[in-house]
């Protein structure tokens, strides 16, 4: 036997041990995670972690394929190491194993990886430990799916969608408010519209405690129910189950409309069907108590407005 070629196997065998990906935030390039590109979950299965997806303003998304399967996922990476962060991740996890509907996207894996911390402009690195959570890879967020459509959604595409999610929005109101309702945060896998990132929920277990600051702005810019804004600027407004149903619909509006529903909007702001306007008129009201009690209630509305199709008109 030959073993002329032995230190040239020790060093591609080094090479393939020390196989990195690295993860960052968009707005923190100068801390970078290297993490090894297969890693094992709290399953035991393994992960090969693959391209880029997204970043937030906490996490990293990649794409990663079961290594025994072949079946491909998205792989969320913690990356802002606070503890309340910690806690908020490890919150979400919890309740991604707790709710399921069909517009929810579902719990797959999780776990916690190593990784080398290293920073720009200095040569020490740190050892840190990073929570992971494994979820279907969808398609597109709403955003892109908006932006590809050139903001023109047929009302086929998205009448079902609406119940879907209010229906969804109902099933995790029976846990928590989301109150982190916008575009990105709506995915679309196949013709499913997914409503994602339980990240800012706020839980109705009293076991899990609302680790949100006092006048932290909470909610997404642009896209924050009234109540939401006035507590970031000092008022002690309460963020309900209502505010989520004015995100949502604040959404609808804009799938509906092509614009967003900015200031004290009226009938003569809508382009879309009659038939659906009111429902999701009412609940942009700026007082949460002349909104649809719950998602429950903005399920029925809607059920009752569809009944009667639109007219072709009301379709363009």
């Amino acid at each position: 036997m030959k073993i002329t070629n032995l230190p040239f196997i020790v060093i591609l065998l080094r090479r393939r041990n020390s196989l990195q990906v690295s993860l960052y935030l968009n707005h923190k390039r100068d801390e970078i995670f290297y993490i090894k590109d297969a890693i094992k979950s709290i399953s035991d299965n393994q992960y090969d972690i693959q391209e880029r997806i997204a970043s937030g303003g906490n996490a990293v998304v990649h794409k990663c394929v079961n290594s025994s399967t072949g079946d491909e996922y998205a792989i969320k990476f913690q990356l802002t190491l606070t503890e309340n962060r910690i806690k908020r991740f490890k919150q979400e996890i919890s309740l991604l194993k707790q709710v399921e509907h069909n517009h929810l996207i579902k719990y797959v894996d999780n776990g916690e990886v190593n990784s080398i911390v290293k920073y720009k402009g200095k040569k020490n690195e740190i050892i840190k430990n990073i929570l992971f959570l494994i979820m279907p890879i969808a398609d597109f967020n709403l955003s892109q799916y908006i932006q590809k459509s050139q903001n023109k959604i047929s009302y086929a595409d998205y009448i079902a969608q609406f119940k879907g999610l209010v229906s969804a929005l109902a099933v995790l109101h029976q846990k928590a408010i989301h109150r982190d309702i916008k575009p990105e945060n709506i995915l679309i896998k196949g013709e499913t519209w997914l409503l994602s990132d339980f990240g800012l929920c706020k839980f109705f277990d009293d076991n899990c405690l609302d680790i949100t600051h006092e006048n932290e702005p909470v909610g997404p810019r642009y896209w924050m129910s009234p109540e939401a804004v006035n507590r970031s600027i000092g008022n002690n407004d309460e963020i309900s189950i209502k505010s989520d149903i004015f995100q949502l619909c604040s959404i609808f509006w804009f799938v509906v409309t092509g614009r967003h529903p900015s200031g004290v909007v009226s009938k003569k702001d809508w382009n879309g069907p009659d038939s659906i306007f009111e429902p999701i008129f009412n609940s942009l009201y700026h007082d949460p108590n002349e909104r649809p009690i719950d998602a429950n209630k903005l399920v029925e509305l809607l059920h009752e407005s569809t009944l009667r199709i639109p007219y072709a008109n009301e379709l363009d």
